[in-house]
């Protein structure tokens, strides 16, 4: 089982446990390191640094499907941001 002490988009404390009650694993993440999206900043400024206009990582198509998913996701199951409406 996995559970993590925070919100699953940010990086953060987590905890593994097996799943027939035997070992138990727990990370611990420097929370003076980051805000909710540090890694993704960092990534970006690396790529400026190296005059990318796109990650070689997670290029911007890959983040469009991605979105398109999960937007359909929401659709099926009637989620709607106020935004939305």
């Amino acid at each position: 089982t996995l559970t993590l002490d925070g919100q699953f988009y940010a990086p953060g404390n987590f905890t593994l446990a097996a799943s027939q009650g035997g070992q138990m694993l727990r990370w611990e993440e420097p929370r003076n390191r980051y805000d909710q999206l540090f890694y993704q900043a960092e990534h970006f400024a690396w790529c400026v640094g190296q005059g990318l206009t796109d990650s070689p990582i997670r290029p911007l198509a890959r983040v469009l499907e991605n979105l398109s998913v999960m937007d359909e996701v929401r659709r099926q199951i009637g989620v709607v941001f106020n935004e939305e409406r």
